[in-house]
């Protein structure tokens, strides 16, 4: 039921008959600027349950499991059918996988050949890339953490990860794995 005031255009409506009628739209990574928001706050997540587990607020298996989940989880926007973005017209992971394999031909050069068997697909290289995507970001934020002499706080991790070169690397990222430059 809709009621309506004859002095405000505004209609009010009831939760249920609100929630009935919205849209639900994928973010389009037609721009990697969308891809490089979304890897900013994989990166929040992920620094949260790395220095939480460092502080001892998780435990390890716990921080494991959240860690895996955002590593993979950033990992699966990239795929195909994933449903959750809309991705490039033309982008395939087996394409970006293809692509990445050669700058990520140290890294995998320097695998054990069992752990190396797991990248033989060109589709997996893009989770290869994500991951290392956290582990430089790791790095940075533990070499910056060192520098500053921060405690691993709310707003030490907001100062961290609101450095323009902090997204501008971000964005590379999404331009690398997406195989598309910003526009």
């Amino acid at each position: 039921m809709t009621q309506e005031d004859p002095n405000n255009s505004m209609q009010t409506h009831p939760p249920e008959e609100a929630l009935s009628g919205a849209l639900s739209i994928r973010p389009s990574l037609a721009d990697p600027t969308a891809a490089a928001e979304l890897f900013g706050c994989a990166a929040s997540d992920f620094l949260h349950a790395v220095y939480g587990q460092h502080a001892g607020m998780e435990s390890e298996g716990e921080s494991d499991e959240r860690i895996a989940a955002i590593v993979f989880g950033l990992a699966a926007l990239f795929e195909d059918q994933s449903g959750i973005v809309e991705l490039p017209a033309g982008f395939s992971t087996a394409k970006a996988g293809a692509r990445l394999r050669q700058q990520l031909s140290r890294r995998l050069n320097a695998m054990s050949a069992e752990d190396r068997k797991l990248f033989d697909d060109d589709a997996q290289i893009v989770t290869l890339a994500v991951n290392v995507f956290f582990e430089e970001l790791l790095m940075m934020a533990d070499a910056w953490f060192q520098t500053t002499d921060r405690e691993s706080d709310e707003a030490a991790f907001h100062d961290f990860l609101s450095q323009e070169t902090l997204h501008a690397w971000m964005l590379g990222w999404a331009e690398k794995i997406l195989g598309i430059k910003a526009r």
